[in-house]
């Protein structure tokens, strides 16, 4: 009696799995790529609508120089030639604000500049922050 030899995994296996999965429907296809479409849509709308804001801002670090005084440093860049009203906070553990400040930029001395602004503080500080830049008014 002749016996079979013993199988070994090998492409046949892969096959195998892959011919066991049940095809995608024309439904199912349908509904993929419109799903997909309307992800890129909403990703280009919010991107786009990002390009038009006149001044952009971003947090670079910050340092707590004392319990009454914090500091950060952040870059701004504008696009537009009207200045630009900058407000800081600084924040304590629970997330209090504990100072605020707030920078003029002027577009003349160019249109990304690195701020560091000092923020006093009435208690200790944890974290600085640009709360927000606006053209101003």
């Amino acid at each position: 009696m002749m016996s079979e030899p013993a199988h070994t995994p090998g492409t046949d296996d892969v096959e195998d799995v892959a011919s066991g999965r049940p095809r995608l429907s024309r439904r199912g296809w349908v509904l993929s790529i419109l799903g997909v479409a309307a992800l890129t849509a909403v990703a280009a709308w919010f991107g786009l609508s990002q390009a038009n804001q006149p001044v952009r801002w971003q947090d670079v670090g910050f340092a707590i120089d004392s319990p009454t005084q914090a500091e950060i440093t952040f870059d701004v860049h504008l696009y537009t030639d009207e200045p630009a009203v900058c407000q800081v906070r600084a924040l304590s553990t629970s997330y209090a604000e504990v100072g605020v400040a707030e920078v003029t930029v002027d577009p003349a001395e160019g249109t990304s500049q690195r701020i560091t602004l000092p923020i006093t503080t009435v208690e200790e500080a944890t974290s600085a922050q640009v709360n927000y830049c606006e053209v101003a008014q």
